[in-house]
């Protein structure tokens, strides 16, 4: 036979309940790093593969995957500049050629792959550990491929 919890625990459940569907709601956290925790390869689950070099230059390959549909990359190696995102006064960002530390990475592709359509973004999370795949500012892992260093 079930019996009813006390109106204190009730209420306890009450309370708890919101923050728990908050907290399995709230966007990943991003966390600031400098360059050199960046420059080296990193490598997501499905054969992605992006390298960072101190001269603000990446090469990429496999970011045609399933999952990164939506930022349209091909699969051949592609390379170009990187550079972490600053916000400005008025709330718009760009990729700087100078911040030696930050969040979120802006790729631009080499002149060659214009044409390609190809628009990806990183987040910084993890700490540091896990560099995400995003298209949205406001969601750090949307394409939910997460990037480590390759060891």
């Amino acid at each position: 036979m079930f019996k009813m919890p006390s109106k204190s625990v009730r209420w306890v459940g009450v309370a708890v309940a919101p923050l728990l569907l908050l907290t399995a709601c709230a966007p990943e956290e991003t966390a600031t790093v400098s360059m050199d925790r960046i420059v080296g390869t990193w490598k997501g689950p499905d054969g992605e593969k992006i390298s960072f070099s101190a001269d603000r230059e990446f090469t990429a390959s496999g970011l045609d995957s399933k999952k990164l549909d939506g930022a349209n990359c091909p699969g051949m190696k592609l390379s170009g500049i990187w550079g972490f995102m600053v916000v400005e006064e008025n709330g718009s960002s760009f990729r700087s050629d100078t911040a030696k530390s930050g969040s979120w990475i802006g790729l631009g592709l080499a002149k060659k792959y214009w044409d390609l359509g190809c628009m990806l973004d990183l987040a910084v999370v993890d700490d540091g550990d896990t560099l995400c795949a995003t298209g949205d500012p406001d969601v750090p892992c949307d394409h939910d491929v997460r990037f480590t260093r390759d060891k």
